[in-house]
């Protein structure tokens, strides 16, 4: 067999091959984490554009009594994520968990909530109770909406990104903090959690939930006034099977910034009784 025909022969030989296999991707890191305190654990998750540092408040509070670990949203921080999926960014919080003895109790902050989520519904031997702080677990951009939206990151992403973060804020101050923080986050980062949010949908999932569910929410995502069974409809909760629900009063989107005392004392009484009966602060 001459030169070329040999090439030729090992061309079409490894063709399937790469057919089936495609690129390879190395699989991903364990999200950084950080540890404070004794006792049971409790996970933190922060969101898009945020630090491990927002949950200090709440975690100085928290680890009077418990482990806490503090995750980095995959591909912020000092976790780093090559491609972002929700499948890979999963992987990555579930190597954090799986080095645990016992099984945690959960908390995510907005994306970092529906990470949260997923993680909880594909391991579920891993997660003793989920909080999900000012999480949606359905898109809440669709049709024209999220067509506009995925415009605004080709077209003004620095804009975007000022307006969406100035108004998380309580107030203008917290808002410019915010929007400077989230401007830390690569945009390449930033684009694909967007697009991600956009995409995933793990309302009609969540209803094969195994564990007690408490959501906590501001008062500009549960209006007063507002039923609750419109809340959940609206933000994918209403098909939990076990959901418990509490809304924070005069708080912007970083609630655990705004009242990190009460933040606590919900995450504390939810994590020493997880079955325990739903809550709401009016």
């Amino acid at each position: 067999m001459n030169r070329l025909r040999y090439l030729l022969y090992l061309i079409l030989a490894l063709s399937p091959l790469a057919l089936v296999y495609g690129p390879r991707v190395a699989p991903p890191a364990p999200s950084a984490s950080y540890v404070m305190g004794r006792g049971p654990t409790i996970v933190l998750v922060h969101g898009l554009g945020s630090q491990v540092v927002d949950w200090y408040p709440v975690a100085r509070r928290l680890a009077r009594h418990f482990r806490v670990v503090f995750v980095d949203l995959p591909g912020q921080g000092a976790s780093d994520l090559q491609r972002i999926t929700l499948e890979r960014a999963r992987m990555s919080l579930d190597a954090v968990l799986a080095a645990e003895h016992d099984p945690v109790v959960l908390v995510g902050h907005s994306l970092g909530g529906l990470l949260c989520a997923d993680e909880a519904l594909a391991r579920p031997e891993h997660v003793r109770g989920l909080v999900l702080i000012e999480t949606a677990l359905r898109p809440q951009f669709e049709g024209d909406d999220a067509t506009a939206l995925r415009a605004a990151l080709d077209s003004s992403y620095d804009d975007l990104i000022a307006s969406a973060y100035r108004s998380f804020g309580r107030d203008s101050a917290q808002g410019e903090r915010l929007y400077e923080e989230a401007r830390q986050v690569a945009p390449s980062v930033m684009r694909a959690w967007i697009e991600l949010s956009l995409d995933s949908d793990l309302s009609q999932a969540v209803g094969n939930l195994k564990m007690p569910v408490l959501t906590v929410l501001s008062d500009r995502s549960w209006e007063p006034g507002e039923a609750w069974i419109d809340v959940s409809r609206a933000l994918g909760y209403d098909r939990i099977p076990e959901v418990q629900a509490a809304r924070v009063r005069d708080s912007g989107h970083f609630v655990m910034l705004d009242h990190p005392e009460t933040v606590a004392r919900l995450i504390e009484r939810f994590a020493s009784r997880p079955e325990s009966q739903p809550v709401a602060l009016r």
